[in-house]
């Protein structure tokens, strides 16, 4: 990242296409990125003597980005605005947001406006104004830590456990750690590998299972985010099985605060996705996910 602003900054595509905003020939120059705004829910006592909260939400907003786009040559700042036309629109499109990343966190969000200042002095400068329609308006990191079988070699055999993010691994046995530093709970997307039968992952005190056999090269899936329950098979088709799980237990009670243990029986593996969620992106860099 170059010196032009103190943090990272880049927008991600629902394709997995990234157009970074932090260095030439694109750069922010102004945002609303770093307000957030919380709905409260109130009702009013009995005895009138004023109210008392009873929920608190985030709620989908607007906010606007202003960009300068630059370019030593015309040919250069004009690709620019076509490909910057192109990674943004490819969400509208699709109807799937895309991720704008700050310093490792992301929202979710449409740019669904564009509106250009040019000079018909200098064309090869513009300023855009975008507009976002921010669908989660939480700032997300994701951090997984992974629990392997007790049985298993080192190294896993010819297992493999698909990922994207940063792995923590356990440091032995059927148990992991994992940290929640933000004031709020954090959803999970939990992952159970096969082979085993009705397996049961614990975080903290809370229980998370399904009641079904899940075969060798096989997965399931509790997404937290969509309240969804899946099995994967090894071509990657997916079955809903919500219908599996423990009835008894919450499937989709998100993580709490502090530190929390990651368990299971230690005769599967199982992976935990934390989706830590501030209201703000930490002005200190995170990770860059590039």
């Amino acid at each position: 990242m170059s010196d032009l602003l103190p943090y990272s900054i880049y927008y991600q595509n629902s394709a997995g296409e990234i157009i970074r905003f932090d260095e030439a020939p694109i750069v922010v120059q102004t945002t609303g990125l770093f307000d957030w705004q919380w709905n409260i829910s109130t009702y009013d006592r009995a005895i009138r003597d004023g109210g008392r909260a009873v929920a608190a939400r985030r709620p989908v907003q607007d906010r606007t980005v202003v960009l300068d786009v630059f370019a030593d040559t015309q040919a250069e700042h004009d690709a620019a605005l076509d490909r910057l036309c192109h990674v943004l629109e490819y969400d509208i499109n699709a109807l799937s947001p895309g991720k704008l990343w700050i310093n490792g966190r992301y929202i979710r969000c449409f740019a669904y406006s564009s509106v250009k200042t040019i000079d018909r002095d200098w064309t090869t400068y513009t300023v855009v104004g975008l507009t976002l329609k921010i669908i989660s308006p939480a700032w997300t990191a994701e951090e997984t830590v992974t629990v392997l079988p007790t049985t298993s070699q080192s190294g896993g055999g010819n297992k493999k456990y698909p990922g994207k993010y940063p792995y923590k691994y356990s440091e032995g046995g059927s148990v992991a750690r994992f940290i929640n530093d933000t004031a709020g709970t954090a959803p999970m997307i939990i992952k159970i590998f096969g082979p085993c039968s009705t397996p049961s992952v614990y975080v903290g005190e809370n229980e998370y299972s399904v009641n079904t056999d899940i075969a060798a090269g096989q997965y399931v899936t509790i997404d937290q985010r969509d309240k969804s329950i899946q099995r994967v098979s090894q071509n990657g088709t997916r079955t809903n099985i919500f219908n599996l799980r423990k009835k008894s237990v919450d499937n989709f009670l998100p993580a709490p605060t502090g530190m929390l243990t990651v368990s299971c029986s230690g005769q599967f593996a199982c992976e935990v996705t934390f989706l830590t969620q501030r209201s703000e992106p930490e002005r200190s860099l995170r990770e860059n996910m590039t």
